[in-house]
């Protein structure tokens, strides 16, 4: 997991000490969970680095803060700016980038602030390369809260304890990570990442329905494996169409892509299994640029 937050952050519009644009202990974002950030990689690659998907990454971002009343006037643009300019101060390695917009103002209301402009502070971690090990997942005890309870395609802060509770429940009882229900009993996604199965040569992943994140690398997965003839299907998946199943893998930008070694006590050989090693390498060689 990425620990070394860099040492600077853009905060509207300008270069600061990264607490600089912290929150007041009384503001409503910190309090109630209001604020909504995003996140992006930019991978070094020997003398450069390469922004993977940072404009679809920062249009889903300013669009899920419009959504949530958090207006700013920083235009994509003008962010992809601010990155660049926040790496050349930071060491040459592979960077998480995460912006986050939210109320730094102390302000207990519930609603009322929708009309003044939000804070932007954009800052990055160094994040982990390659990370190709297995993971072992649960069926989580933890169900995918609803949209009809929260939007699901807006990464809103406080959204993100559903997913804090199954990652939590699943390392207490010795996995990884845990793969979420919905409300009709359907797999939705893990903690933090899309889910995708393996069965006899094809992808099958549920369907981006109002309860399933639409996660950009689920989208680049989907079509690398066009690209490699990799048929894929998104359809309903019940636990009780596990069985059937060669393998299976967890997709997220900060993940990548990792293979499943186990959900609950069924064993996988996902590492070894012909599509996801196509789609690994088609992923690296994308990236690598």
């Amino acid at each position: 997991m990425p620990t070394c937050a860099s040492t600077h952050s853009w905060f509207n519009g300008e270069i600061v000490e990264r607490e600089a644009g912290a929150p007041s202990v009384a503001s409503v974002s910190f309090h109630l969970g209001t604020g909504v950030f995003d996140g992006l990689m930019a991978y070094w690659n020997q003398d450069h680095y390469y922004l993977h998907c940072a404009e679809e990454h920062l249009l889903r971002f300013k669009a899920g803060a419009q959504r949530m009343g958090l207006q700013f006037r920083w235009t994509v643009s003008e962010m992809l700016t601010a990155i660049e300019e926040l790496l050349d101060r930071e060491a040459r390695t592979t960077q998480y980038i995460r912006p986050i917009a939210y109320r730094r103002a102390p302000e207990l209301w519930v609603t009322g602030s929708q009309d003044r402009e939000a804070d932007v502070s954009i800052f990055s971690v160094v994040a982990p390369r390659d990370i190709s090990d297995s993971l072992n997942c649960q069926l989580s005890p933890v169900e995918r809260v609803s949209s009809r309870a929260l939007p699901q395609h807006t990464k809103v802060s406080g959204a993100y304890v559903n997913s804090f509770m199954a990652r939590r429940c699943a390392e207490l009882a010795g996995f990884h990570d845990g793969i979420m229900l919905d409300r009709e009993g359907r797999l939705a996604e893990a903690s933090a990442a899309n889910v995708f199965l393996i069965r006899k040569g094809c992808l099958i992943t549920p369907p981006a329905n109002p309860d399933v994140f639409p996660g950009i690398t689920r989208t680049v997965v989907q079509q690398l494996a066009g690209d490699l003839g990799i048929p894929v299907s998104e359809q309903d998946v019940r636990p009780s169409d596990l069985p059937g199943i060669d393998g299976a893998f967890l997709c997220s930008t900060l993940m990548e892509i990792r293979p499943l070694a186990k959900i609950d006590d069924r064993d996988l050989p996902t590492a070894e299994d012909a599509a996801y090693t196509a789609i690994l390498r088609s992923f690296r060689s994308l990236v690598h640029q």
